[in-house]
């Protein structure tokens, strides 16, 4: 019996390692030749235990990643090149021949005088490998075209990684596919033929109800096929949401807080949308600024929906969406340094669920359980700290890759940093604002460390705690008034995790 249990494990693990990775390095960061110090790039690098997460000081991100982000690795998870919407680095972070001009016209002439900082948009983007070269790589784009009103145009530039070393070259650029229909931003979605190696790519049009759909084979792209659906896109839903197929393939959502959730079957072999769903998050009667975005879990099942800094799970397997909707939390309100709002979110290979914040911070917050139901989801704000300040609502947009795979992520990884990562979980602190004694309360079970710092990371206090005395008292009376960050990090740690909170200080 033993030896049946270890041959089923070997089997997994060899599943597993040989999974497609073409989505295992994320990249941020906004370094240039001027960056100071603090906002340099950062990796998420999902090849486990790969080396160091910082850039060194002669291959920093040669751009500015505010807005588009994509990146693409071969199959074994190396990193090939990434872009940031009008200029493509290589694994050397090197910037690409040819590939300067990328999105080129009016809007980046008139807001960057035609130089690349970043370019705007989010989900915009994203690379996909050619089903026709195994070293070929469409880069799916959308333009920026502001005449009376804002819209976008979807165009593709071609990457050919058998030139320059290998290191690869840009060889088409800015071929325009859309033929001058008017779309929205964001909503880009790409999802696997169900033969395996073709690409259906979707784009909704803007006030109307169509969506273009594209099939990508060994011979291109194909002419694009106009679907109606039974909805028409309100006027401010570009840009104010995200949609994304299943992590099976079998479904695409839609969201955003005008036209609220559009959920759909998708047949893979047809690209068509069939049996449209809807449900009505929140109710809308003016027009204001509202910001969405959603994910699925990895076992299709739970959408969860952002709407509002209010974070939704929804049971995709009810036959009322109505009973199957749960809120799961609401932003706290924190700012580190700027607010940590909820933005954009993406599903990883650690079968995690990663959401950024609208401004500039140094944490993202984390879905640790997104297969589960409700709040058992383990939704943490602020769930990991980031080795420096991120760039502003910069997500990546990667293809889910293993669609035909039994497992679509990897619960086993322990390292997206080149080293272990800690989780972070709310500890009670009391009272808050303190004018000199804080008690810690220990979490049950407990015993580590207490460390207190301030806002630049200095430590200002250590010293030990344990559940057994449950309540330890801190002694905060010479410290300045100001915010800190109390600390508990458990000595017998396996789960890697941190408990944390803020108190502010007062005279």
């Amino acid at each position: 019996m033993r030896l049946v249990f270890l041959c089923i494990y070997l089997i997994s693990m060899l599943s597993l390692n040989a999974q497609n990775k073409q989505d295992y390095v994320w990249l941020f960061g906004y370094d240039r030749e001027s960056a100071t110090e603090g906002t340099e790039g950062y990796i998420f690098d999902f090849n486990k235990n790969n080396g160091d997460y910082l850039l060194p000081a002669q291959n920093i991100v040669p751009f500015e990643i505010s807005g588009n982000n994509a990146s693409i690795c071969d199959k074994n998870g190396q990193l090939l090149c990434y872009t940031n919407g009008c200029l493509i680095a290589d694994a050397d972070h090197n910037i690409m021949p040819n590939s300067s001009g990328i999105n080129a016209g009016e809007w980046l002439d008139q807001t960057q005088g035609g130089n690349c900082n970043f370019y705007l948009g989010r989900h915009n983007i994203c690379f996909l490998p050619d089903p026709g070269n195994e070293n070929g790589y469409y880069l799916l784009h959308k333009s920026v075209i502001p005449d009376t009103t804002i819209h976008f145009e979807l165009r593709y530039s071609y990457v050919d990684m058998q030139f320059n070393n290998g290191m690869g070259d840009v060889t088409e650029k800015n071929i325009v596919l859309s033929d001058n229909r008017r779309l929205q931003g964001r909503y880009l979605s790409v999802n696997k033929h169900d033969n395996g190696k073709d690409w259906w790519i979707l784009q909704s049009e803007k006030l109307s109800n169509k969506i273009l759909t594209f099939l990508l084979n060994e011979n291109g792209i194909n002419e694009y096929v106009l679907q109606e659906i039974d909805h028409t896109f309100e006027y401010f839903s570009s840009s104010a949401g995200t949609a994304a197929f299943s992590p099976d393939g079998d479904r695409y959502a839609y969201y955003n807080a005008y036209d609220n959730l559009l959920l759909f079957d998708f047949d893979r072999s047809t690209g068509a949308l069939s049996n449209l769903k809807t449900i009505e998050l929140v109710d809308i009667s003016a027009p204001q600024n509202s910001n969405s975005t959603l994910e699925w879990s990895p076992n299709s099942q739970y959408l969860y929906i952002s709407v509002d800094n209010v974070l939704y799970q929804l049971d995709t397997y009810t036959s009322d969406l109505e009973d199957g909707l749960i809120m799961i939390d609401v932003w706290d309100g924190t700012s580190d340094p700027f607010a940590t709002t909820f933005a954009l979110m993406a599903l990883a290979p650690d079968c995690k669920i990663y959401m950024c914040s609208g401004s500039s911070t140094n944490t993202y917050h984390v879905i640790n359980k997104p297969n589960e139901k409700g709040t058992a989801c383990d939704f943490v704000q602020h769930g990991i700290r980031l080795p420096y300040t991120s760039s502003i609502a910069s997500m990546p947009y990667i293809p889910k890759f293993r669609v035909d795979d039994t497992e679509k992520c990897d619960p086993t990884i322990t390292s997206i940093f080149g080293d272990q990562i800690y989780y972070r979980r709310d500890m009670t602190v009391y009272p808050n604002p303190v004018r000199d004694m804080l008690t810690v309360v220990i979490p049950e079970g407990k015993k580590g460390r207490i460390l207190v710092f301030d806002m630049l990371g200095q430590l200002v206090w250590s010293g030990d705690g344990d559940s057994y005395n449950e309540k330890v008292r801190v002694d905060l009376s010479a410290l300045v008034v100001g915010t800190y960050s109390v600390e508990f990090l458990p000595e017998d740690n396996k789960e890697r995790l941190v408990y944390t909170a803020q108190v502010v200080k007062v005279e």
